[in-house]
């Protein structure tokens, strides 16, 4: 059976660390299923709503609070929201069971990386302050560290980040790489040999791009001193 997932806008996420877990996973799942009932054709907003809650396998409590909390949350948000997504089975186990905090934030790092790389991309290079800022719910990378969160700045620096990655590669799938370059690259799609091939890739273009440029402004300067030179 096809696993279900939750496409929701990262922005969802903020204060995930913060408040009750529970809270943040309902206006994740109010949200949804508010956004997919707009598609919907036969009934009421409000029967739609229920409706397209029965296509995964869930009852909303009170109909209508989570049709309001839906819409709201739908209407706060510009067209195309950076989006994360979460599989079902994922929202049901934080949703059902206790958590620690490193469970939390570790969450936050899986779905951050997720809504960095999209729908399109199987891999792509990041840097720390990327990487923290959507896991804090923010869209942008933070120039300084104290723009986040208390919560997620906790965090925020190499020692905890390496600890939270290595989970994420032993258990959730990720792959990394980063050798002598600003920022690393992650996927979900890749295997670690992939990953590196388009790394190293990347990497001989820019350094034969630098050479070039470079090649160029020597070009620039010779020419230069040719035309001050003539008679």
């Amino acid at each position: 059976m096809k696993e279900k997932y939750f496409n929701f806008p990262i922005q969802l996420l903020e204060d995930f660390m913060k408040n009750d877990t529970k809270t943040i996973l309902n206006n994740i799942s109010d949200y949804v299923i508010y956004e997919e009932s707009l598609t919907f054709s036969q009934g009421t907003n409000l029967e739609k709503m229920i409706s397209c809650a029965s296509k995964y396998d869930m009852t909303l409590g009170n109909n209508q609070k989570a049709f309001d909390n839906g819409k709201q949350l739908y209407n706060s948000f510009d067209i195309n929201p950076p989006r994360a997504g979460i599989k079902l089975s994922i929202w049901w186990d934080f949703y059902k069971n206790d958590k620690t905090e490193f469970d939390k934030i570790c969450l936050l790092c899986f779905l951050a990386i997720k809504s960095i790389l999209g729908r399109q991309k199987s891999y792509c290079k990041i840097t720390n302050k990327y990487l923290w800022a959507r896991m804090d719910g923010k869209v942008k990378a933070v120039l300084e560290i104290w723009e986040l969160s208390d919560e997620v700045k906790k965090y925020a620096n190499e020692y905890q980040t390496k600890k939270i990655k290595t989970l994420l590669i032993h258990n959730w799938g990720l792959v990394t790489f980063a050798y002598h370059c600003r920022g690393f690259y992650v996927s979900y799609k890749l295997t670690l040999e992939a990953l590196i091939m388009e790394a190293e890739k990347r990497r001989k273009s820019t350094i034969e791009k630098q050479y070039k440029d470079h090649e160029k402004e020597l070009r620039k300067k010779v020419l230069d001193k040719l035309r001050e030179t003539r008679p």
